[in-house]
């Protein structure tokens, strides 16, 4: 019997590089698009971009390639994250950056595109602040809540929302609103939101295999002495990273303990010489993490073949109403 394939990506702003290169030598192994192969897509803030791209139509009816999606980090990083001299004076008062460029980049690379062209089942993550809840975009529940349909670019922009970094997104669905940020403040590794979504799926299915791309693990160490004095200032500038690495760890925790489910995290360990950070855009910033992530696939090609001899039986389940056009 074959079993449920999920991909899981986590966020991390430009970091989300990482992932990208990952991805890619997991497709050029499979010899096919990763929609092909997994029965469900999640991602968070950057990995919810990327799983937009390779799990919808937005290429003319096609997905992105893995490969695109880090031409659109190394393309367009440096404009999306663009510091200037005023910078961190009016982060203290203001999210760090203007949305516009990353609005436009969205728009440039998914257009018009809707999310009912999910071409297997993805769960996107965000987090409302009005409702102080979780909320995801799931593609699989269009077909029968129609209002679920989103512009792929709404879905894009909410779930990279990065507190401190960029303002809430303001969503609409019928009487309802909702201030979307990034997921990334409680689900930014999304692998237990989604083997959960998969197993609500396909709930008659009794092995899952779920594939994690991390964006990096940060190696930050924050002595007492430094910290003990910290207020709101103090904290601003340190709290998004540490949250956000604090929930990923503890999902790999609770991943390797489920029964039933063969968990495989792909995460860089030491991002070293890259920065741990995630609007670092600087041209050598861009090469090291490049660099680091073909490092770091070179160096577990044997677990690489493993995990794609598993993924090349293929979907392990049909689910109606999700595929092209859908």
């Amino acid at each position: 019997m074959k079993s449920i394939k999920v991909l899981a990506i986590d966020g991390g702003g430009i970091r989300g590089i990482v992932p990208a290169v990952i991805l890619s030598e997991i497709q050029k192994r499979l010899g096919t698009d990763l929609y092909n192969v997994f029965d469900l897509i999640a991602g968070t803030s950057t990995g919810g971009i990327i799983a937009l791209g390779i799990g919808t139509g937005s290429k003319d009816g096609q997905p992105y390639s893995p490969n695109e999606l880090l031409q659109l980090y190394v393309e367009s990083g440096p404009s999306i994250f663009n510091k200037n001299p005023l910078t961190p004076e009016k982060e203290l008062i203001r999210p760090k950056y203007s949305p516009d460029a990353l609005e436009a980049t969205l728009e440039k690379f998914f257009g018009n595109v809707e999310f009912k062209t999910a071409l297997t089942p993805l769960l996107i993550s965000s987090y409302d602040l009005q409702g102080q809840l979780p909320f995801f975009f799931k593609s699989h529940r269009i077909a029968a809540q129609p209002n679920y349909n989103w512009p792929v670019v709404s879905i894009a922009r909410a779930t990279s929302a990065a507190p401190t970094f960029f303002p809430p997104f303001p969503l609409v669905r019928g009487a309802e609103s909702y201030a979307l940020v990034d997921g990334g403040v409680y689900v930014n590794n999304p692998s237990m939101a989604a083997y959960a979504e998969a197993r609500s799926l396909y709930a008659n299915e009794a092995q899952f295999v779920v594939v994690s791309a991390g964006t990096g693990n940060r190696q930050d160490q924050i002595a007492y002495s430094k910290a003990k004095d910290w207020g709101l200032l103090g904290w601003a500038t340190e709290i998004v990273p540490v949250f956000m690495d604090s929930v990923s760890e503890a999902v790999d925790y609770e991943m390797s303990a489920l029964p039933g489910c063969s968990y495989y995290r792909l995460q860089v360990e030491n991002l070293s010489p890259a920065s741990n950070d995630m609007d670092d855009v600087t041209p050598q910033n861009l090469a090291n993490l490049q660099t680091v992530a073909r490092n770091y696939v070179a160096s577990i090609s044997g677990e690489l073949d493993a995990i794609c001899a598993q993924l090349k039986e293929g979907r392990g389940s049909s689910f109606p109403g999700v595929g092209r056009g859908a």
